[in-house]
Order: C-alpha cells, then structure tokens, then sequence
C-alpha cells in the first residue's frame, strides 16, 4: 500500500490504514484539517461574494454568468435560447435582470443550479455527481458508449459550479457489473483467438449462445476465463499441466496433422475435454529439447 502523507509504499495490517507511521499519519491528519479549513474559508468568500451579487436588480453578463456558475458563451445560449431581452444602458453596457435570471429555473429545473442555492450546498452536489471524463475512467468505457447508454436510459445531465455533471448513482446502476465482482480472471477476445484457434464471430456467438459473463473496457471486450474454460470442458487447473493444440503447434512450429503425427509416435499423453485436446506439456517440452539437440 501507498503511504497517503509521504508517498512511500509499505505493508499494511489493515484494509483501513492509510499511513505508513504514526509520525505521517499525525502530518496527514494536520493537513486534512488545514484542507478543510481552507475549503471552509474559500467557501465563506464565494458565498459573501454571491449574496453581494444577489443583491443586485441588473447584472453584468460577466457577474450573471459568475452567479450561475456557467461560462459567458453558455449564458449567451441560455438567454437567446429563452428569448430573455437584455437592458441596454449604454452602448457598451448590457445588463441582464435577477428576475429573468430566477425565471430561467422554471423552464429547465435539471439543467442549472438553482440562482439562491448555498455554495456550501453546490459543494455537496457535486459529490453526488460526476463529470463525463471522470465517468470515462471509473467505469472503463469508451465516450461513444458512455453517450449512447445514457440516451437510451434518458439520463439528463445539469449544470453544476460551471460544469456539465450527471448524477452518479444512476450511472452505477447503468455500468457497474456488480454481478461479476467476483470474478477475477477475464480473457479478451484476442486471447481466446490465439489460445483456442477460433474466429472472432465464433467467440462473440459462443459467448453469447452460453450467456457468459463479458464486460467492456474501453474498446475491449473481455469474457470470464472461469465460464469460457468450464463450457468448453476445461479444468482451469490444469493449465498448468497441458498444452492446448494450438499451444502446442506454436511452440514446435509445425501444423496441426504433424502435430498429431508426433503425439502418436511419441505417445505422448493427452486428454479431451470438450471440443479441446490437451497434450502433456513436461512431454511436449522434453521433445521440443531432444529436437533442438538433433
């Protein structure tokens, strides 16, 4: 484990423990408290700031934008997009009322953070959501799945602190595999293509026809190594032991029917499980040896 304070890998005795000493766990408890502080203090600044602002009948579009917490061009699409007139004090001033601001929560509730919500709240808000690339990375998946999932599932985003967050509970729901925590080991496709010497259109029909447990990671599909091994009739512990045909085949070099050959002349143990044979791997060794001797 990765001392939290110093950086420093050391053995921990409990999954809780996140200090490699006592001295770095009293540094890190020190600096959590100042973290917390100074959150607390920078918060306190933001909401003097939003109240001052909040007093005010007619905003700037910079200070409007500020409010809200979204950039200048979004407020821009935001007003157009409602049909929101600006006041025009001057002809280099443009105001834009509270009021018209306030009403922009009646059309779109999910989209923004509503104009009176707390800072302290906005904060607790955001904990609750997460952001796309932030989902991009705890679920392992790709931006064209990610989109495509959560319009199907009609999962709406909102406007939180300026940035486009959508709400993490359901996307757990939508991408975690709970169902396969348990499962360790997992096979790409590739591998099985290499290992087993079959198609690609074979593994993703075999897959599916058995209802194997598969999940995506990025761009990859991965298939238990479990489920795959037991349908075909594989004891994964005997791995060990034997070599696959195409195993085999690879490591001596040679094609299928002189494989074959060779098991019989040499009568070299093999067993069937499945579909498969599995060839003694020590005897296929020992001959792959004499045959470099030759």
């Amino acid at each position: 484990m990765v001392c939290k304070y110093c950086g420093k890998t050391f053995t921990a005795y409990t999954s809780t423990t996140k200090y490699c000493s006592a001295t770095c766990a009293n540094r890190g408890h020190k600096a959590e408290a100042r973290t917390k502080r100074q959150q607390a203090e920078s918060e306190e600044i933001q909401e003097h700031n939003r109240q001052k602002l909040l007093s005010q009948e007619n905003l700037s579009l910079t200070d409007a934008a500020a409010l809200l917490g979204i950039s200048r061009p979004t407020l821009y699409k935001l007003l157009e997009d409602k049909k929101i007139d600006l006041l025009r004090i001057s002809k280099r001033t443009i105001r834009v009322k509270k009021s018209d601001l306030l009403n922009l929560y009646h059309n779109t509730p999910d989209k923004l953070t509503p104009l009176n919500t707390p800072i302290a709240e906005i904060r607790k808000a955001r904990e609750e959501y997460i952001t796309v690339s932030e989902a991009l990375q705890q679920f392992k998946i790709s931006f064209t799945w990610f989109y495509k999932k959560i319009k199907t599932a009609g999962i709406q985003p909102a406007i939180i602190d300026g940035k486009t967050r959508y709400l993490l509970q359901p996307l757990k729901k939508l991408f975690a595999k709970k169902q396969y925590a348990d499962i360790a080991e997992w096979y790409t496709v590739a591998e099985i293509v290499e290992k087993f010497g079959v198609s690609k259109q074979y593994v993703y029909e075999y897959t599916s026809n058995h209802k194997m447990p598969k999940k995506r990671e990025g761009k990859e599909v991965l298939i238990s190594k479990y489920h795959w091994e037991q349908s075909r009739g594989l004891d994964p512990t005997e791995n060990e032991n034997y070599y696959t045909v195409p195993q085999a085949i690879e490591k001596l070099s040679i094609g299928r029917s002189h494989l074959y050959d060779l098991i019989r002349a040499h009568k070299i143990p093999k067993i069937k499980r499945g579909q498969n044979i599995l060839i003694h791997r020590q005897e296929i060794d020992k001959l792959m040896t004499n045959r470099k001797k030759q």
